[in-house]
């Protein structure tokens, strides 16, 4: 079952969010030179070509930068004020934005390694979260 995507996204990025929801974290993949980008689009900003797959990609990835928020901008989220937002570097190559989760905000490091988890946000429907590495 498909929903439409969270945040009123064009839709371009469906399959990433189609993937949160089963548990699994995809991006698109050059089909000429396998560059990994994210967001989604319709030409590689590597070599310009078109031809892209859907791949996943394993989730983990190094705590590139994080802040702490204190004002919710999601409802569903006005009950954690406050929480921590992270940019991860993932190991393929795409940095990410996510909460972080199953840790103390005074525990974040940056360099330290994540782990993608997922997380139900209301609406938003299930979106990837970041934890500390097993």
């Amino acid at each position: 079952m498909t929903s439409p995507a969270p945040y009123g996204l064009t839709g371009d990025d469906q399959p990433f969010w189609d993937n949160a929801r089963e548990g699994r974290l995809v991006f698109q993949r050059c089909d000429e030179c396998a560059y990994v980008r994210w967001p989604a689009a319709g030409v590689c900003p590597e070599c310009l070509a078109r031809q892209s797959t859907w791949t996943e990609v394993e989730g983990t990835g190094t705590l590139w930068s994080f802040v702490v928020y204190h004002r919710a901008y999601a409802a569903d989220l006005k009950e954690q004020i406050p929480y921590p937002v992270a940019l991860v570097e993932l190991d393929c190559g795409v940095r990410l934005l996510g909460r972080l989760v199953d840790m103390d905000p005074g525990d974040a490091v940056v360099g330290m390694p994540l782990t993608v988890r997922y997380r139900e946000v209301g609406e938003h429907g299930v979106v990837p979260a970041f934890g500390p590495a097993d």
